[in-house]
């Protein structure tokens, strides 16, 4: 039997200006709401991957200048609908002016589909329902649903969204219910390890929320970012936190990341003490995460680079850095004060970045008997490659970052 392609292309389509774009951002890139404002319009077609729990998500954001789309559908439609398993088609329900325009884009996609693509579906976003007040939204997208003849079709449903609010996590959520490609095998394996324990509920999400796998099924997730975030700030301030346990109603639920972006949530009956389910708990996560194991060549390349780090460390007249072992890969939460986004370095991750020069990433300076590290994580800003230099003590231990600059 042949493995399943562990990949789903899913095309996002609609006018210039319309929000796709900034959908993308906030719900895969962890891109603040508001740091979305000043997007310039998507030209021609922005292509990316984005890794979940083994699975991948192809995704093709498709820029919405008229001159574009006419030669989407005339030139490259073979290119762009064939083997589509979703289509994400948005309308700004704030330009009026432009709905029909629209509508008739949405028609050649149906069409192109319907040859290309046959098993498809199509998602409409009716998209800055923030804009309308809250007692007119459920009109509205019924509004664009008659305009755009959703009940004429099995396949495409349509949902009122906005970035600013839960609803585009809600729509998206029905999205990646029907794209994540799942690895049958793995699914199995998951039920034989909850089977193992006295569990009232299991769930592997995104950071954000995006529910990949659950038992029993279950439609949203928690965003674990903005839970930590908000736990963080409250009772831990400059500390990163990826595990979160709480005592609800007699039943104890555990939240931990294993890794950036897959976050495992358990819930134990109440016959089970703190320390009882603390203990399975631990047991759990560790067999669940062989089953998301690291790339084998990235997991060696960590290997020879911590010792590369280590020895630079040393060299540059840091003590004490064999104690330091499980702090080097520790995460720090940072925010781009440019674009928003939440990203997760770690001094490791710093060093493979900079695999062929180590300093070029860090900075090392010792003074009045403290050495300080300086790191400068990399990542994609909305102004192009971005350094944030992040300060750490001798401990490396989190102390501040400061402005965001351009490299």
């Amino acid at each position: 039997m042949s493995k399943p392609k562990l990949e789903s292309k899913v095309i996002v389509l609609g006018l210039s200006q319309s929000g796709k774009t900034s959908i993308r951002q906030v719900i895969f890139e962890g891109f603040a709401p508001d740091s979305t404002a000043l997007n310039p319009a998507t030209v021609r077609i922005n292509r990316k991957l984005f890794s979940l729990a083994g699975g991948g998500i192809n995704l093709f954001d498709i820029g919405g200048q008229t001159s574009y789309l006419n030669e989407v559908f005339d030139q490259y439609k073979e290119r762009t609908f064939t083997d589509v398993k979703a289509a994400i088609f948005v309308v700004d329900v704030s330009d009026a002016a432009n709905i029909m325009r629209s509508k008739y884009y949405f028609d050649l996609t149906l069409k192109n589909l319907a040859l290309l693509s046959k098993k498809s579906r199509i998602y409409i976003f009716a998209h800055k329902m923030d804009v309308v007040q809250l007692n007119k939204r459920a009109v509205m997208v019924e509004s664009i649903g008659e305009i755009f003849e959703t009940d004429n079709y099995d396949n495409v449903s349509i949902y009122g969204t906005s970035i600013f609010d839960q609803t585009i996590w809600d729509a998206m959520q029905k999205v990646l219910s029907f794209v994540y490609p799942r690895d049958d095998s793995k699914t199995k394996s998951i039920k034989d390890i909850v089977g193992k324990f006295s569990l009232e509920f299991l769930a592997l999400s995104t950071s954000q929320g995006l529910v990949l796998y659950s038992e029993p099924e279950v439609d949203t997730g928690v965003n674990y970012s903005r839970l930590k975030n908000e736990i963080t700030k409250a009772y831990f301030p400059n500390s990163y936190l990826n595990q979160a346990i709480f005592s609800i109603g007699g039943f104890n639920a555990f939240m931990k990341e294993l890794d950036e972006n897959l976050v495992i949530t358990t819930v134990f009956a109440s016959d089970h003490t703190i320390l009882q389910s603390q203990k399975s708990f631990t047991q759990l996560s560790e067999q669940i995460r062989t089953l998301f194991k690291p790339d084998e060549l990235l997991g060696r390349a960590k290997i020879k680079m911590k010792t590369n780090l280590e020895e630079h460390l040393k060299k540059n007249g840091l003590k004490n850095v064999q104690d330091l072992d499980r702090k080097i890969d520790a995460k720090i939460s940072i925010k781009c004060d440019v674009c928003g986004k939440q990203i997760q370095k770690s001094l490791l991750d710093v060093a493979l970045e900079n695999s062929e020069q180590i300093e070029r990433g860090m900075k090392i300076s010792a003074g009045f008997g403290v050495s300080t590290i300086e790191m400068y994580p990399l990542h994609d800003c909305i102004e192009g490659i971005r350094e944030i230099p992040v300060i750490l003590d001798g401990n490396l231990e989190y102390r501040r970052y400061d402005k965001s600059r351009p490299i």
